[in-house]
C-alpha cells in the first residue's frame, strides 16, 4: 500500500507540473518513467521493453500509474481532465426557430 501512496504522490506532482498529462496517459507514463527512474530515459527505450521489464527498472506498471491518476483527479478536481479552470462558468443556449 505504501508503494501506491508513493505512486499517487508522484503522479500528483506530475499533474501539477505538466498540465498536458492530465488527459494523456501515455504522456503521463513517459513523464513518470523519465522523472523517477534512476538511470533510465524512457524515450530512449522501446515501448515493448518498458512494458515487459518495468519491474526490473523498479517502476510501477502502466495500469498502476493510470489508476493513481484517476484517484488523484478524484481527490483534486482542479487537476482533472475537464477542470473548472478551463470553463468560464457561462451557459450557452441555442434556440432554433423554424418558420413553418
Amino acid at each position: 500500500m505504501k508503494t501506491m501512496k508513493t505512486v499517487e504522490s508522484r503522479v500528483l506532482q506530475i499533474l501539477r507540473d505538466c498540465p498536458e498529462t492530465r488527459n494523456e496517459d501515455m504522456l503521463l507514463f513517459y513523464r513518470y518513467y523519465n522523472r523517477y527512474a534512476d538511470y533510465l530515459r524512457a524515450g530512449e527505450l522501446p515501448l515493448e521493453d518498458l512494458a515487459y521489464n518495468y519491474k526490473a527498472y523498479g517502476l510501477p506498471c502502466f495500469e498502476s500509474i493510470r489508476r493513481a491518476r484517476q484517484r488523484v483527479q478524484s481527490l483534486f478536481p482542479e487537476l482533472s481532465r475537464n477542470s473548472a479552470n478551463d470553463q468560464d462558468g457561462s451557459v450557452v443556449i441555442v434556440i432554433n426557430i423554424n418558420g413553418g
